[in-house]
């Protein structure tokens, strides 16, 4: 089966400062009001403003960006992915040097480009930059903080423990996804991104109809409208509505109630949703494939 790839395209306006890191361990983050996690990094001592995506697959810079690295290596090959639209991306890849993401060093770094704007973000840094070992995402501290083996083993401790299914393509790019209920009625294997944005909870519309929802209902749906930011002949028909309940299949106490949910035609999962939602703090244990809440 081709494996696919999510680009999570962001636009973002008047981005604040940071705060300074606590530890070496730590990366701060900018919680946006878009709901977007903002971090620092540098290729080749070139600093840049990123967002922090765990639905991107792979990272991927704007060209301005990407016009300001030295000793760019473009790779003979390339790589052929899809947005969660369905929209097909036919990218080139290269190397870059110097790759500095908080306590992450790598003297080479696999990326692309993108020739888009992104209201002064300069690009999307991916999951599998930290799929080194286990990391958290501390919503109240708002830092990613790599965990060290005696701290992973205190988290297990109190953590809710979430199974996920990781979807790595020919080690280029890597996503995550989790089982979830919905409305107690469908168990959906649902996308986990941390770029989707704020209060994002979208599924496939071909599941409207076993969970209730009459897409020809105007006084509980909304139909809308999305061109696409790639290719301007795409269209996405999307309706709008609330949901009763979302849990976690092997964790139900990491739930939501009333939630806003788009439904999307052609979607090519059964769903996609942010994951700020899930607890004040998440850990990525992907050795493991599980992720540990702490609401």
């Amino acid at each position: 089966m081709r494996q696919l790839l999510l680009l999570s395209l962001v636009v973002i306006f008047q981005l604040p400062a940071y705060a300074q890191p606590t530890a070496k361990n730590e990366i701060p983050f900018q919680l946006l009001p878009s709901g977007h996690l903002l971090v620092s990094a540098s290729v080749a001592g070139v600093e840049g403003k990123f967002i922090f995506d765990t639905g991107a697959g792979l990272t991927v810079f704007v060209k301005t960006y990407f016009d300001k690295l030295p000793d760019v290596i473009k790779e003979d090959g390339g790589y052929t992915g899809f947005r969660a639209t369905g929209e097909r991306l036919d990218i080139d890849l290269y190397k870059v040097r110097d790759f500095h993401f908080g306590p992450i060093r790598k003297a080479v770094e696999e990326i692309s480009y993108l020739d888009a704007n992104l209201g002064g973000i300069d690009g999307i840094i991916s999951l599998k930059a930290l799929e080194s070992g286990p990391f958290t995402i501390d919503y109240t501290k708002k830092v990613l903080r790599i965990e060290s083996p005696a701290a992973l083993a205190g988290i297990r401790k109190t953590a809710k423990v979430i199974p996920v299914q990781l979807e790595q393509s020919r080690d280029k790019s890597l996503t995550l996804f989790s089982y979830f209920k919905v409305n107690d009625t469908l168990n959906l294997q649902l996308s986990l991104d941390s770029g989707a944005g704020k209060d994002v909870f979208r599924l496939s519309s071909r599941f409207t109809s076993a969970l209730g929802v009459n897409v020809n209902d105007t006084t509980r749906v909304r139909k809308i409208e999305k061109r696409s930011e790639i290719d301007q002949n795409h269209i996405s028909h999307i309706y709008v509505t609330k949901l009763d309940k979302l849990a976690s299949t092997n964790a139900p106490s990491v739930d939501t109630r009333n939630f806003p949910v788009q439904f999307v035609e052609g979607l090519i999962y059964d769903g996609i949703i942010w994951i700020n939602w899930l607890g004040q703090s998440v850990t990525f244990d992907l050795q493991n494939k599980v992720l540990l809440v702490k609401r």
